[in-house]
């Protein structure tokens, strides 16, 4: 399976297994139904117009299109309604346009893909 989106090793990961199955970025971009710019954006992190696959979406088609199995548990976390936006301008969704905000079952999901476990393993403890 390909790593979590927000991942530095998932531009790389992503190539690689493009590569290795030998399809053309247009050839992955059909199979996963996406725009066939896209696959540059995400394997080229010094791109311009690099971009990070969509965790609930695109990330789960592309790991389809490359041939992994995603559990279902793990697309049934992704799946899970994201949390109205709130008006409040203190809590922006990214911080400097880097770091975006995760609900906890995208976190929990990310966490199940990095450490290869079980999503039911995981417990998350919010101090503060």
């Amino acid at each position: 399976m390909l790593p979590y989106p927000a991942s530095p090793e998932f531009p790389a990961a992503l190539k690689a297994r493009r590569e290795f199955l030998g399809l053309s970025r247009s050839a992955l971009a059909r199979a996963a139904n996406i725009h066939g710019v896209m696959p540059r954006r995400y394997e080229e992190p010094g791109c311009r117009d690099f971009a990070r696959p969509r965790a609930d979406s695109t990330w789960i088609a592309l790991n389809m299109a490359l041939g992994y199995d995603v559990p279902d548990e793990i697309q049934a976390a992704l799946a899970q309604e994201e949390p109205t936006n709130s008006t409040n301008t203190d809590t922006p969704s990214t911080v400097s346009g880097v770091i975006k905000a995760l609900t906890l079952a995208e976190a929990k999901a990310g966490l199940a893909i990095t450490f290869g476990v079980d999503i039911d393993r995981i417990e998350i403890t919010i101090r503060g």
